[in-house]
C-alpha cells in the first residue's frame, strides 16, 4: 500500500505517537520556527510555519480530530489515484480563517452555555447582598448618610450590576436549547472545514 506524507512526519514521530512524543517533537520543533527564533527578514514565514505546526500538533493531541485525520490519510492510501486539491493561497487562506472564526464563536457559546448558572448565581449574591446594604442606608443617621454619600452609590451600583448579571444568566439558561443546536451545526461545519485543511497537506512520499 502506497504511503503520503502525514502530520506524524511532519513532526518526526510514528503513528502511534503517544501525546507526551508529539509535545515533545513541537517542542523540538518551535526550537527552529518560532518567530522569535528567526531573524526580521523571516518573521512571516516562522509565523506561518508556528501556524501550521500548532494545528497540526492541536489535531493529533485531540482524539476525536487525530481519528478524523486518520480517516482520512487511511482514504488516500487506500485509493492512490484519488484526486488530490489544489488550491490557490487565498482559498487556502480563506478556509482557515472561516475555521478560527467558528471556532471562536463554538467557544463563545459553549461559555455562555456553561456559564449561566454561575452568572445566575453570583448576579443573585451580588445583588441581594448589595440591595441588603442600600436599604439599610435608609436606617442610618441622616448625618451619616449625608457626610457618605458613596455608601448610598457603591451599594446602588452593586444592586444594578447583580441584577444585571441576574437578567444575562436568566436569558442565557432560557436560550441553552438554541446553543446547543448552534454549537452542533458549528461543530459540523468546523469538521468540514478541517478535513478540507488536512486535504491540503496531503503529500505523496
Amino acid at each position: 500500500m502506497p504511503r503520503i506524507k502525514t502530520f506524524y512526519d511532519e513532526l518526526g514521530v510514528s503513528r502511534d505517537a503517544n501525546a507526551a512524543q508529539i509535545k515533545h517533537a513541537f517542542k523540538e520543533i518551535a526550537k527552529i520556527y518560532h518567530p522569535d527564533k528567526n531573524p526580521p527578514d523571516r518573521q512571516a514565514w516562522a509565523h506561518e510555519q508556528m501556524s501550521r505546526f500548532n494545528f497540526i500538533v492541536q489535531t493529533l493531541l485531540d482524539p476525536a480530530t487525530r481519528r478524523e485525520y486518520d480517516d482520512l490519510v487511511k482514504k488516500y492510501e487506500e485509493t492512490p489515484r484519488l484526486p488530490r486539491p489544489r488550491r490557490r493561497p487565498h482559498e487556502q487562506n480563506a478556509i482557515e480563517r472561516e475555521y478560527a472564526q467558528v471556532s471562536v464563536e463554538i467557544m463563545n457559546l459553549a461559555g455562555k452555555y456553561s456559564n449561566c448558572r454561575l452568572k445566575m448565581m453570583i448576579g443573585s449574591i451580588v445583588g441581594s447582598v448589595a440591595a441588603v446594604m442600600h436599604l439599610s442606608t435608609y436606617f442610618m443617621p441622616t448625618d451619616i448618610f449625608q457626610d457618605f454619600p458613596i455608601i448610598f452609590a457603591f451599594t446602588y451600583f452593586f444592586t444594578l450590576i447583580g441584577a444585571i448579571m441576574l437578567i444575562i444568566g436568566i436569558a442565557d439558561y432560557l436560550g441553552r436549547g438554541q446553543y446547543r443546536r448552534r454549537i452542533h451545526e458549528l461543530e459540523q461545519r468546523r469538521s468540514q472545514l478541517r478535513e478540507r485543511m488536512y486535504e491540503a497537506f496531503v503529500m505523496d512520499i
